[in-house]
């Protein structure tokens, strides 16, 4: 009888254990509070409303309807874009909101909900059309864009094919501290021209009198993506489970309509370019 009497406690013991584990599993997925990085300084993606410096934005649209279809809801904290990959490797937050491209070698820290196409392109300001009607004009020309993204080596790279191994002179990168400081280069006449996603290019126009103009054709296509622990593929699914849900359901389409996203928009979600 003791025997028994003792099994029958660690079975119960045993059950309660497994109970809690499952229930701990249950709630690291089913989070209540997302805890959001970004860098308020891309516009149409994620910025501060100059009349009530509201953080507005596609990226703040979407993740807010993505944490509501997951039962959430969001936290935003302010980052620095060089910041933002340790932020998740140290958990300091969940999920990463900056327009960052899903590349293979960020993929070695983060994993990525791949929401939106980026569509890289060269732009200058609308007069200077008439000095740079094609790409290839832009060899030996000042050419700003910000520093620490992927845009400064896929210029060079650009530059290395199309101007160096004809014979031209390289393209004079200009980096700069953002999007923002980007345009005040080109602006102050630091640039001659500069490189932004071309779906950047749509919303400043329209707060700009259609001050831009974009110079070719994109040189870069990539997927942009919403970083995540790579160690969480859990919360990853979750997530691409809650975009699956705003495409079925069409809000997808209206938020990538109401910032001038069509261009960008994706039929799909997929984690690290895999559906």
């Amino acid at each position: 009888m003791i025997i028994q009497t003792g099994f029958r406690l660690a079975m119960s013991a045993f059950a309660i254990v497994c109970a809690c584990a499952a229930g701990a599993a249950h709630a690291q997925v089913s989070k209540t509070i997302i805890n959001a990085a970004t860098v308020p300084k891309y516009p149409p993606f994620e910025f501060r409303d100059p009349a009530s410096n509201k953080l507005i934005g596609f990226d703040v649209d979407i993740v807010d309807a993505l944490a509501a279809k997951m039962g959430a809801k969001v936290n935003w904290v302010e980052s620095s874009f060089d910041q933002l990959i340790s932020s998740i490797t140290t958990k300091r937050v969940d999920v990463i909101v900056a327009g960052m491209n899903d590349l293979p070698e960020r993929r070695a820290n983060v994993s990525f909900l791949d929401y939106l196409q980026s569509n890289t392109v060269f732009f200058t300001l609308r007069p200077n059309l008439t000095r740079f009607p094609t790409m290839d004009l832009l060899c030996g020309q000042r050419v700003a864009t910000a520093r620490r993204t992927v845009w400064p080596e896929a210029i060079t790279k650009w530059s290395d094919e199309h101007c160096v191994k004809a014979g031209k002179p390289a393209v004079n990168i200009v980096g700069t501290d953002g999007s923002p400081d980007t345009r005040l280069q080109l602006n102050q006449g630091r640039a001659d021209a500069a490189v932004q996603g071309a779906e950047t290019i749509v919303y400043q126009n329209s707060v700009e009198n259609n001050r831009y103009a974009v110079v070719g054709t994109p040189f870069m296509v990539q997927q942009m993506g919403l970083g995540f622990d790579k160690k969480d593929p859990q919360f990853g699914e979750a997530l691409k489970k809650a975009l699956a849900a705003l495409i079925a359901d069409g809000t997808y389409q209206k938020l990538v309509s109401k910032w001038g996203l069509n261009d960008s928009a994706i039929r799909q979600p997929m984690i690290n370019g895999q559906p």
